[in-house]
């Protein structure tokens, strides 16, 4: 590719190009996960069903979650343990909302998932219970803490 332009002048048009692509990302980043959130609080309320899948009927947990990714412009499988070999593993200090909590709650203490979860922030997450449909609870309570497998974050965030 030949240009009129002074050598520096080219690459710092190319960096300039880059860069503006790496914040235009980041910025469609930022609003894919204030979509995963928004779209979270459309289904409060809505009655636990197991294999649900459509809000008229009920959700189960990871219904719920590709629903609302889904929903987002994002694509996630239908399960809860292949939801979480889909995503990408996150240390807790790094958690933002819109990432995934997944839990054992069959089987307290394995990492044998079968239980999902949005993280909204401030500690408190998002999911379908079957107790209470879904509704948002803390992270912090010990019945979570004792149950929790691992957090991860969508592979496109």
């Amino acid at each position: 590719m030949t240009t009129n332009l002074p050598r520096g002048i080219g690459v710092l048009a190319l960096a300039l190009v880059v860069s503006c692509a790496g914040a235009a990302r980041a910025e469609t980043i930022a609003k894919a996960r204030d979509n995963v959130i928004t779209q979270t609080l459309a289904y409060l309320n809505i009655p636990y069903l197991w294999g649900g899948e459509h809000p008229q009927t009920g959700l189960d947990c990871s219904g719920f979650v590709q629903l609302v990714f889904r929903k987002a412009g994002l694509e996630l499988p239908r399960v809860a343990r292949d939801q979480f070999s889909a995503t990408d593993f996150l240390p807790p200090s790094r958690v933002l909302p819109g990432d995934l909590v997944f839990f054992a709650m069959k089987h307290p203490g394995t990492a044998r998932v079968d239980h999902v979860g949005i993280y909204l922030g401030k500690g408190y997450f998002i999911h379908a219970s079957f107790t209470n449909g879904i509704h948002v609870e803390p992270i912090t309570k010990p019945y979570y803490q004792d149950r929790l497998v691992g957090i991860r974050k969508y592979s496109g965030f």
